[in-house]
Protein backbone atom coordinates (compact mmCIF):
# COMPACT_ATOMS: atom_id res chain seq x y z
CA UNK A 1 0.00 0.00 0.00
CA UNK A 2 1.62 3.58 -1.13
CA UNK A 3 1.47 5.49 1.81
CA UNK A 4 -0.24 9.20 1.84
CA UNK A 5 1.78 11.94 2.36
CA UNK A 6 0.09 15.43 1.69
CA UNK A 7 3.10 17.15 2.32
CA UNK A 8 2.06 20.20 0.53
CA UNK A 9 -0.89 20.81 2.73
CA UNK A 10 1.59 20.44 6.16
CA UNK A 11 4.48 22.77 5.54
CA UNK A 12 1.48 24.96 4.20
CA UNK A 13 -0.08 25.05 7.50
CA UNK A 14 3.02 24.75 9.78
CA UNK A 15 5.54 27.16 7.50
CA UNK A 16 5.45 30.19 10.01
CA UNK A 17 5.37 27.58 12.91
CA UNK A 18 8.31 26.11 11.89
CA UNK A 19 10.48 28.56 10.23
CA UNK A 20 13.49 29.75 12.30
CA UNK A 21 12.17 27.78 15.56
CA UNK A 22 12.46 24.35 15.24
CA UNK A 23 14.19 23.54 18.69
CA UNK A 24 12.17 22.49 21.34
CA UNK A 25 10.58 24.41 24.24
CA UNK A 26 11.92 23.06 27.74
CA UNK A 27 8.26 23.07 28.71
CA UNK A 28 7.13 21.23 25.19
CA UNK A 29 10.53 18.86 25.61
CA UNK A 30 9.79 17.94 29.44
CA UNK A 31 5.86 17.14 28.70
CA UNK A 32 6.41 15.35 25.10
CA UNK A 33 9.10 13.15 26.71
CA UNK A 34 6.91 12.32 30.05
CA UNK A 35 4.08 11.52 27.46
CA UNK A 36 6.31 9.19 25.30
CA UNK A 37 7.89 7.27 28.48
CA UNK A 38 5.08 7.03 30.23
CA UNK A 39 2.97 5.72 27.43
CA UNK A 40 5.45 3.64 25.75
CA UNK A 41 7.71 1.86 28.74
CA UNK A 42 4.30 0.44 29.91
CA UNK A 43 3.28 -0.74 26.19
CA UNK A 44 6.68 -1.81 25.76
CA UNK A 45 6.52 -3.97 29.30
CA UNK A 46 2.95 -5.58 28.11
CA UNK A 47 4.75 -6.28 24.73
CA UNK A 48 7.38 -8.36 26.85
CA UNK A 49 4.61 -9.77 28.38
CA UNK A 50 2.86 -11.32 25.52
CA UNK A 51 6.50 -12.29 24.31
CA UNK A 52 7.06 -14.31 27.53
CA UNK A 53 3.82 -16.05 27.57
CA UNK A 54 4.04 -17.06 23.87
CA UNK A 55 6.99 -19.65 24.60
CA UNK A 56 6.77 -22.69 26.54
CA UNK A 57 9.54 -24.83 28.31
CA UNK A 58 12.63 -23.19 29.20
CA UNK A 59 13.24 -21.08 25.30
CA UNK A 60 15.80 -18.47 25.94
CA UNK A 61 13.21 -15.79 24.79
CA UNK A 62 10.82 -15.80 27.96
CA UNK A 63 14.13 -14.90 30.15
CA UNK A 64 14.98 -12.12 27.53
CA UNK A 65 11.34 -10.63 27.36
CA UNK A 66 11.29 -11.06 31.01
CA UNK A 67 14.40 -9.08 31.27
CA UNK A 68 13.39 -6.31 29.28
CA UNK A 69 9.85 -6.18 31.05
CA UNK A 70 11.66 -6.19 34.11
CA UNK A 71 13.65 -3.20 32.93
CA UNK A 72 10.83 -0.64 31.52
CA UNK A 73 9.04 -1.35 34.87
CA UNK A 74 12.16 -0.09 36.60
CA UNK A 75 12.70 3.08 34.58
CA UNK A 76 8.59 3.58 34.78
CA UNK A 77 8.88 3.28 38.64
CA UNK A 78 12.10 5.87 38.32
CA UNK A 79 10.49 7.94 36.28
CA UNK A 80 7.28 8.81 38.17
CA UNK A 81 9.26 9.91 41.29
CA UNK A 82 9.90 12.73 39.37
CA UNK A 83 6.89 13.62 37.64
CA UNK A 84 4.36 14.58 40.20
CA UNK A 85 3.06 18.27 39.64
CA UNK A 86 4.43 18.21 36.43
CA UNK A 87 2.34 15.88 34.06
CA UNK A 88 0.53 17.66 31.54
CA UNK A 89 -3.58 17.86 32.19
CA UNK A 90 -3.94 16.40 29.18
CA UNK A 91 -2.28 13.23 29.75
CA UNK A 92 -4.52 12.01 32.34
CA UNK A 93 -7.90 12.93 30.90
CA UNK A 94 -7.18 11.45 27.63
CA UNK A 95 -5.84 8.42 30.10
CA UNK A 96 -2.27 7.59 28.03
CA UNK A 97 -0.60 6.39 30.98
CA UNK A 98 -3.36 3.83 32.02
CA UNK A 99 -6.98 3.77 32.09
CA UNK A 100 -9.74 3.20 33.95
CA UNK A 101 -9.31 -0.50 33.29
CA UNK A 102 -5.52 -1.25 33.59
CA UNK A 103 -5.17 -2.10 37.29
CA UNK A 104 -7.98 -4.48 37.11
CA UNK A 105 -6.28 -6.25 33.61
CA UNK A 106 -2.72 -6.92 35.75
CA UNK A 107 -4.44 -7.93 38.67
CA UNK A 108 -6.64 -10.70 35.98
CA UNK A 109 -3.40 -10.88 34.26
CA UNK A 110 -1.50 -12.16 37.24
CA UNK A 111 -3.93 -14.42 38.69
CA UNK A 112 -4.26 -16.17 35.00
CA UNK A 113 -0.66 -16.48 34.20
CA UNK A 114 1.13 -16.24 37.98
CA UNK A 115 3.14 -13.22 36.86
CA UNK A 116 4.28 -10.04 38.66
CA UNK A 117 3.24 -6.96 36.94
CA UNK A 118 4.58 -4.39 39.29
CA UNK A 119 0.63 -2.95 39.66
CA UNK A 120 2.56 -0.37 42.16
CA UNK A 121 3.57 1.80 39.43
CA UNK A 122 -0.17 1.75 37.84
CA UNK A 123 -1.18 2.51 41.32
CA UNK A 124 1.19 5.31 41.90
CA UNK A 125 0.87 6.93 38.29
CA UNK A 126 -2.94 7.30 38.76
CA UNK A 127 -1.92 9.44 42.29
CA UNK A 128 -0.01 11.59 40.41
CA UNK A 129 -0.99 15.46 40.04
CA UNK A 130 -0.94 17.31 36.92
CA UNK A 131 1.19 20.70 36.28
CA UNK A 132 0.70 24.14 37.06
CA UNK A 133 2.59 25.33 33.62
CA UNK A 134 5.24 26.46 35.70
CA UNK A 135 9.31 26.73 33.95
CA UNK A 136 10.75 23.21 34.43
CA UNK A 137 14.10 23.33 36.69
CA UNK A 138 17.40 22.32 35.29
CA UNK A 139 17.33 19.91 37.60
CA UNK A 140 14.03 18.15 35.87
CA UNK A 141 15.12 18.30 32.48
CA UNK A 142 18.89 16.86 32.79
CA UNK A 143 16.83 13.96 34.50
CA UNK A 144 14.48 13.49 31.78
CA UNK A 145 17.28 13.72 29.33
CA UNK A 146 18.73 11.16 31.15
CA UNK A 147 15.49 8.90 31.40
CA UNK A 148 15.38 9.30 27.12
CA UNK A 149 19.09 7.69 27.15
CA UNK A 150 18.11 4.72 29.53
CA UNK A 151 14.50 3.95 27.32
CA UNK A 152 15.97 4.26 23.97
CA UNK A 153 18.52 1.63 25.07
CA UNK A 154 15.58 -0.50 26.45
CA UNK A 155 13.85 0.03 23.31
CA UNK A 156 16.08 -0.52 20.95
CA UNK A 157 17.10 -4.30 22.94
CA UNK A 158 13.16 -4.60 22.36
CA UNK A 159 13.61 -4.32 18.83
CA UNK A 160 16.44 -6.40 18.03
CA UNK A 161 14.15 -9.66 20.36
CA UNK A 162 11.43 -8.90 18.23
CA UNK A 163 13.29 -8.85 15.01
CA UNK A 164 15.40 -12.07 15.87
CA UNK A 165 11.81 -13.83 17.02
CA UNK A 166 9.49 -12.98 13.88
CA UNK A 167 12.80 -13.72 11.35
CA UNK A 168 12.82 -17.37 12.70
CA UNK A 169 9.18 -17.46 12.81
CA UNK A 170 9.01 -16.98 9.21
CA UNK A 171 11.92 -19.58 8.77
CA UNK A 172 9.90 -22.36 10.35
CA UNK A 173 12.86 -22.11 12.71
CA UNK A 174 10.68 -21.33 16.00
CA UNK A 175 7.36 -22.60 17.27
CA UNK A 176 5.37 -19.92 18.99
CA UNK A 177 1.74 -19.01 20.47
CA UNK A 178 1.91 -16.05 18.55
CA UNK A 179 1.85 -14.98 14.73
CA UNK A 180 4.47 -12.94 12.78
CA UNK A 181 1.87 -10.10 11.80
CA UNK A 182 1.76 -9.42 16.08
CA UNK A 183 5.44 -8.65 15.83
CA UNK A 184 5.02 -6.03 12.83
CA UNK A 185 2.90 -4.39 15.36
CA UNK A 186 4.89 -4.68 18.46
CA UNK A 187 8.04 -3.54 15.87
CA UNK A 188 7.14 -0.95 14.08
CA UNK A 189 5.36 0.77 17.62
CA UNK A 190 8.39 0.67 19.34
CA UNK A 191 10.31 2.14 16.42
CA UNK A 192 7.94 5.50 16.35
CA UNK A 193 8.83 5.19 20.01
CA UNK A 194 12.87 5.13 18.92
CA UNK A 195 12.59 7.87 16.44
CA UNK A 196 10.11 10.13 18.92
CA UNK A 197 13.20 9.28 21.86
CA UNK A 198 15.86 10.18 18.71
CA UNK A 199 13.91 13.82 18.01
CA UNK A 200 13.94 14.27 21.63
CA UNK A 201 17.32 13.89 22.40
CA UNK A 202 17.86 16.78 19.61
CA UNK A 203 15.54 18.48 20.84
CA UNK A 204 13.31 19.18 17.64
CA UNK A 205 9.81 20.08 16.88
CA UNK A 206 7.65 18.00 15.14
CA UNK A 207 8.66 17.65 11.11
CA UNK A 208 5.31 18.74 9.66
CA UNK A 209 6.02 15.78 7.08
CA UNK A 210 6.59 13.24 10.33
CA UNK A 211 3.15 14.56 11.65
CA UNK A 212 1.20 14.04 8.71
CA UNK A 213 3.14 10.44 8.44
CA UNK A 214 2.88 9.93 11.77
CA UNK A 215 -1.34 10.20 11.52
CA UNK A 216 -1.16 7.61 8.75
CA UNK A 217 0.99 5.28 10.60
CA UNK A 218 -1.33 5.19 13.77
CA UNK A 219 -4.66 4.13 11.46
CA UNK A 220 -2.54 1.19 9.98
CA UNK A 221 -2.06 0.39 14.15
CA UNK A 222 -5.82 0.81 14.99
CA UNK A 223 -7.14 -1.21 11.81
CA UNK A 224 -4.33 -4.22 12.74
CA UNK A 225 -5.50 -3.86 16.22
CA UNK A 226 -9.19 -4.03 14.95
CA UNK A 227 -8.20 -7.10 12.90
CA UNK A 228 -6.40 -8.49 15.80
CA UNK A 229 -9.42 -8.23 18.27
CA UNK A 230 -11.15 -10.24 15.55
CA UNK A 231 -9.43 -12.72 15.19
CA UNK A 232 -8.75 -13.43 18.98
CA UNK A 233 -12.91 -12.37 20.66
CA UNK A 234 -15.21 -15.19 21.26
CA UNK A 235 -16.88 -16.64 18.31
CA UNK A 236 -20.26 -16.05 19.65
CA UNK A 237 -19.64 -12.45 20.62
CA UNK A 238 -22.05 -11.48 18.18
CA UNK A 239 -22.62 -7.94 18.25
CA UNK A 240 -18.46 -6.75 18.54
CA UNK A 241 -18.05 -9.06 15.70
CA UNK A 242 -20.43 -7.10 14.07
CA UNK A 243 -18.65 -3.45 14.54
CA UNK A 244 -15.72 -5.44 14.41
CA UNK A 245 -16.05 -6.34 10.85
CA UNK A 246 -17.85 -2.96 9.99
CA UNK A 247 -14.35 -1.30 11.20
CA UNK A 248 -12.52 -3.88 9.63
CA UNK A 249 -14.04 -4.89 5.78
CA UNK A 250 -15.69 -1.20 5.65
CA UNK A 251 -14.81 2.02 7.59
CA UNK A 252 -10.76 1.84 7.69
CA UNK A 253 -10.50 0.20 4.10
CA UNK A 254 -12.13 3.32 3.10
CA UNK A 255 -10.07 5.85 4.76
CA UNK A 256 -7.10 4.30 3.92
CA UNK A 257 -8.02 4.31 0.16
CA UNK A 258 -8.74 8.03 0.81
CA UNK A 259 -5.69 8.46 2.24
CA UNK A 260 -3.78 7.38 -1.00
CA UNK A 261 -5.88 8.34 -3.58
CA UNK A 262 -7.79 11.71 -2.69
CA UNK A 263 -6.06 14.68 -4.42
CA UNK A 264 -3.82 16.79 -1.85
CA UNK A 265 -5.44 19.85 -0.72
CA UNK A 266 -6.05 21.03 2.68
CA UNK A 267 -10.30 20.65 2.75
CA UNK A 268 -9.11 16.67 1.92
CA UNK A 269 -6.03 16.67 4.84
CA UNK A 270 -8.73 18.58 7.42
CA UNK A 271 -11.41 15.81 6.24
CA UNK A 272 -9.15 12.52 6.77
CA UNK A 273 -7.96 13.79 9.83
CA UNK A 274 -11.47 14.66 11.06
CA UNK A 275 -11.94 11.34 9.91
CA UNK A 276 -9.66 9.28 11.73
CA UNK A 277 -10.71 11.23 14.64
CA UNK A 278 -14.09 9.61 14.65
CA UNK A 279 -13.31 6.60 13.76
CA UNK A 280 -10.84 6.54 16.58
CA UNK A 281 -13.53 7.13 18.72
CA UNK A 282 -15.96 4.95 18.03
CA UNK A 283 -13.05 2.50 18.05
CA UNK A 284 -11.98 3.68 21.62
CA UNK A 285 -15.79 3.14 22.87
CA UNK A 286 -15.98 -0.30 21.31
CA UNK A 287 -12.82 -1.51 22.97
CA UNK A 288 -13.88 0.23 26.18
CA UNK A 289 -17.33 -2.11 26.54
CA UNK A 290 -14.91 -5.29 25.50
CA UNK A 291 -13.22 -4.27 28.77
CA UNK A 292 -16.16 -4.47 30.80
CA UNK A 293 -17.66 -7.26 29.88
CA UNK A 294 -14.10 -8.92 29.97
CA UNK A 295 -13.80 -8.04 33.59
CA UNK A 296 -17.10 -9.19 34.26
CA UNK A 297 -16.64 -12.29 33.03
CA UNK A 298 -19.15 -11.62 29.77
CA UNK A 299 -16.55 -12.05 27.45
CA UNK A 300 -13.05 -13.67 26.46
CA UNK A 301 -9.92 -13.54 24.22
CA UNK A 302 -7.41 -16.06 23.73
CA UNK A 303 -5.09 -13.51 24.78
CA UNK A 304 -3.93 -12.27 27.59
CA UNK A 305 -6.48 -9.73 29.34
CA UNK A 306 -3.48 -6.89 29.53
CA UNK A 307 -3.19 -6.42 25.95
CA UNK A 308 -6.79 -5.49 25.48
CA UNK A 309 -5.79 -2.62 28.38
CA UNK A 310 -3.21 -2.10 25.62
CA UNK A 311 -5.23 -1.48 22.40
CA UNK A 312 -7.11 0.83 24.67
CA UNK A 313 -4.34 2.73 25.25
CA UNK A 314 -3.30 2.97 21.92
CA UNK A 315 -6.17 4.27 20.85
CA UNK A 316 -6.38 6.63 23.35
CA UNK A 317 -2.56 7.70 22.48
CA UNK A 318 -3.52 7.91 18.75
CA UNK A 319 -6.57 10.17 19.51
CA UNK A 320 -4.61 12.34 21.76
CA UNK A 321 -1.78 12.99 19.21
CA UNK A 322 -3.97 13.96 16.64
CA UNK A 323 -5.96 16.43 18.50
CA UNK A 324 -3.10 17.98 19.36
CA UNK A 325 -1.48 18.35 15.43
CA UNK A 326 -4.97 19.61 14.39
CA UNK A 327 -5.03 21.82 16.90
CA UNK A 328 -1.45 22.92 16.68
CA UNK A 329 -2.06 23.62 12.98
Amino acid sequence: MQKYINKNHFIFLFNIKYIGDNMLKEQDFLEQSLNSNLFYLRTLRDFCINIQLSFYGNSEYIGRASSLAKQSQDLGRELITYTNGIIPKDAKEYQLYYTDYTLATEKLTEELFNLNLATDITENISNLTVGTNQAPTLENIKKIEDFNKKALTIATEFVDLAEEIRKKLLNNELFSYSYPLLYDYMIRTINIYKAELVRLEEKIVKDPILVVDTEYDYNITVYEIISFLRGLINPNAARYILELNELLNEEYPKLLDNYNNLPLSPENQLMLSEESLRLLRKTRILIKDMLKDLLDANLYFIIEPLAIDNFYRNTNYFLYIIDQDLNFS
